[in-house]
């Protein structure tokens, strides 16, 4: 059985993300409290009868003991010194909760961190760490597809089905192809679940084989009813080289890059708010708008775990 592993992601969302390992580094979180959750039930009573009216979960912040394990009393205060200040620095962090049976993180920020002296012959500190919860908790999936496109019928080698004689052609070395569909954008798509409450995506729109006047470049969102309740589109007078965004109001960014230096420009105001409606994701699916693939990270509520 693993013990459970608790970790510090000091900017998930973010390939700058920095990973600090809290089970198993010179600085260790032991004995969590309050990983649960709270109700507030309003209920009205009179002479012993109750009426329940509205329910509110609430979630607790959470707090940890810490230790230092650094080998001499300098670098155990350099250690909680510096891991402090680090932590500080950022609006919030992300704590990661990992057991055999599942991986959730939490938004957090830090509400305190106890300091007395170190003890002992290592001048190790044993303090008390606490977080307010911003969110908690949520999973963390990923999602990639790409663009299909129509195949090309190659003699003598291709796998097709032929809509005049309802027949196929086979070879020793078939190759399958969507040629012949009449709506091949129906496979550009992938599969979306409930509880959706925050995506951050990289898109890659297709390049244009002319001259390159832009276009509208995006995701679109439909529910299972098959009709779109919200979408993420850019119109733009150039094609970038890659779209990446945010939607989490915590750390929210709309960027695209045109020039390949990996710098990205603002673009929310190429943002087409009319279909722009809602942040708040449904079960259903997301397809390509001019774009030959997407990755999509997608944040999960869990209340409780």
């Amino acid at each position: 059985m693993t013990v459970r592993q608790f970790k510090i992601h000091t900017d998930l969302d973010s390939e700058s993300d920095e990973v600090i390992d809290v089970t198993n580094g010179l600085i260790r979180f032991y004995e969590p409290s309050n990983l649960g959750m709270s109700v507030s039930n309003n209920i009205w009573q009179s002479d012993g009868i109750g009426v329940k009216g509205y329910s509110e979960t609430n979630q607790p912040s959470i707090s940890f003991k810490l230790i230092t394990l650094a080998n001499t009393r300098s670098d155990n205060y350099a250690l909680i010194r510096d891991f402090i200040q680090k932590i500080i620095s950022f609006e919030f962090v992300t704590l990661e909760y990992t057991t055999d049976i599942f991986t959730v993180y939490a938004d957090v920020a830090i509400s305190e961190q106890t300091k007395t002296e170190g003890y002992g012959r290592n001048g190790q500190f044993e303090e008390t760490i606490a977080f307010d919860c911003i969110t908690k908790w949520y999973t963390y999936e990923k999602l990639e597809f790409g663009s299909v496109s129509n195949g090309s019928v190659v003699e003598g080698l291709s796998k097709i089905y032929s809509g005049t004689d309802m027949g196929y052609h086979y070879s020793s070395k078939p190759e399958y192809t969507y040629f012949g569909e009449t709506n091949v954008d129906r496979l550009n798509r992938g599969e979306f679940t409930s509880n959706t409450f925050g995506i951050t995506a990289k898109l890659i729109p297709t390049l244009s084989t002319g001259v390159d006047n832009g276009g509208s470049f995006g995701i679109s969102f439909a529910n299972q009813d098959f009709n779109e309740y919200t979408a993420i589109v850019f119109t733009m007078s150039k094609t970038p080289n890659y779209i990446q965004l945010n939607t989490d109001v915590n750390d929210e960014y709309y960027l695209a890059d045109f020039d390949g230096s990996g710098t990205g420009v603002n673009v929310f105001t190429s943002l087409d708010f009319q279909r722009y409606r809602s942040r708040l994701f449904q079960k259903g699916a997301v397809s390509l708008i001019n774009c030959d693939s997407v990755e999509i990270n997608i944040k999960r509520k869990v209340d409780f775990i």
